[in-house]
């Protein structure tokens, strides 16, 4: 059925119509092939060296992301980001962790599709650890972009950065939802890798990834979803919230507000220049979670007019009414004929 939706603006501002009736033609999968012919998955004689040979990528709870190079006989072959537990866990989390990486190892073998990162293996280390290895989808995490243009007094990522980025985050949504009926359940920047100047941009890590049904949500009441508070919708919050598809859109607007705002959501950094250190004495914990699952503020007018479509897509997005929020297959085709216009 066509229908049509506005990306909600600002007072004052115009808006953007956002046409559900658009079709979009789904990604082809290819048969991914390694070396010899073989589809890619476990090798027949795999060494995953040992944590301080491997360079860190990152952390995550419970976690660390190392790379590991591999080039067997003087041959070039791309590298894998391998993910391990983490030693500073105690044993009950040792457990709780390892469940959630053989999960999301599960859940990323069944997956195929450029804006996602790629599985490789789930294997035995040397110590013992089990692994995972991926794809190496990038330099660099969007988080540690944004962190770093914040370190650096400078300004916020151009509009047609973000709208790329937006581009990219909504056709692996699209496919999550639509063809694998799988809610993310942790979109925030960090999950999102970029390759050198945006070359690519891919979603990662699917550890607490959640099964929808044919009408989009997820109807198990034993899954509970985990997500990080800042990027945590309304419906997320609530004891009796119905947690949909639409829940990770809530999640994908905050990403685009991160890079008009480089910083986190809802949490007010200070202004005084001499000092950018984060003061735990004067947060305001009753004002922070009174915010969760609200549209953060966005100083529209020191963005200026370029960034309209970008703000409008995040605002349209953030709506705490689950059902006002888009899907991404419709985010998807508004940006492509954007695109295409």
């Amino acid at each position: 059925m066509d229908c049509e939706k506005h990306f909600k603006s600002p007072p004052g501002q115009p808006s953007v119509t956002l046409d559900c009736g658009n079709s979009f033609r789904t990604p082809q999968r290819n048969n991914r092939k390694g070396s010899g012919g073989s589809s890619v998955g476990t090798p027949t004689a795999l060494v995953i060296p040992a944590s301080p040979f491997m360079k860190k990528l990152g952390y995550g709870t419970g976690v660390n992301v190392y790379l590991m190079k591999r080039s067997p006989k003087g041959n070039h072959q791309s590298p894998w980001a391998v993910k391990k537990l983490s030693r500073s866990c105690d044993q009950s989390q040792q457990i709780i962790f390892q469940k959630r990486l053989n999960e999301e190892a599960s859940v990323l073998k069944t997956l195929q599709h450029p804006n996602i990162v790629g599985y490789r293996a789930f294997t035995k280390a040397n110590d013992g650890s089990m692994c995972l290895a991926m794809e190496y989808g990038g330099d660099t995490s969007l988080n540690d972009l944004i962190e770093a243009k914040n370190e650096n007094g400078e300004e916020p990522f151009p509009p047609e950065t973000i709208l790329k980025v937006a581009l990219n985050m909504a056709k692996g949504l699209k496919y999550l939802h639509n063809e694998k009926k799988l809610l993310h359940g942790d979109i925030k920047s960090s999950n999102v890798v970029v390759k050198g100047d945006f070359e690519a941009i891919k979603i990662c890590d699917v550890g607490v990834s959640l099964p929808l049904d044919e009408n989009m949500i997820v109807s198990d009441p034993n899954l509970q979803y985990i997500g990080t508070e800042p990027w945590k919708p309304k419906e997320a919050l609530e004891d009796d919230g119905v947690i949909t598809d639409k829940s990770d859109i809530f999640a994908f607007g905050l990403t685009l507000w991160e890079m008009m705002s480089l910083s986190i959501p809802h949490i007010n950094l200070p202004d005084d220049d001499d000092d950018d250190s984060f003061d735990e004495d004067h947060f305001d914990d009753d004002a922070y979670y009174e915010a969760l699952g609200t549209r953060p503020a966005l100083n529209v007018e020191e963005l200026g007019e370029s960034y309209q479509k970008v703000i409008e897509l995040f605002s349209v997005c953030t709506n705490e009414d689950p059902l006002q929020r888009p899907s991404a297959a419709q985010i998807l085709s508004v940006l492509e004929a954007e695109c295409n216009a």
